[in-house]
């Protein structure tokens, strides 16, 4: 799902950025001349907004009259949907418990320091040079 958003978005930023000027053309990685699009186009073949615009929500009338066309595939969809739904649900309830449950084992109880004893440890008549 998160390639399509990312083709998505590139698409759409691709869409609105104006177009290079097709004389003109950028240098590459190498230094070798790159045409700035896949075809040479005139200005003819240049492409309208509307045209774009319109293309898009007649995309978008038939993908939204796709489950009147074909409803036994779009019930399956949807008892798929619903199925991903409740299991999403109860593993996710289940990792959220065990991850609580950890966070609650792992954390220790709060005990106060214990206070030093009198007689100095081993280290201390070392460092002391006795």
């Amino acid at each position: 799902m998160f390639l399509v958003r990312i083709a998505f978005w590139v698409t759409v930023v691709a869409l609105l950025l104006p177009s290079p000027d097709s004389t003109a053309p950028t240098s590459g990685v190498t230094g070798a001349p790159m045409t700035a699009s896949f075809s040479e186009e005139t200005a003819e073949e240049q492409l309208n907004l509307n045209d774009v615009a319109g293309a898009a929500m007649a995309s978008a009338d038939d993908v939204l009259s796709f489950c009147e066309r074909n409803p036994q595939t779009c019930d399956t969809a949807w008892t798929i949907a619903v199925h991903v739904q409740a299991q999403v649900k109860h593993y996710g309830a289940l990792a959220l418990d065990w991850a609580v449950n950890q966070q609650s084992s792992n954390t220790p109880a709060h005990q106060p320091r214990a206070r030093p004893t009198e007689t100095p440890s081993p280290s201390v008549e070392v460092v002391r040079g006795a």
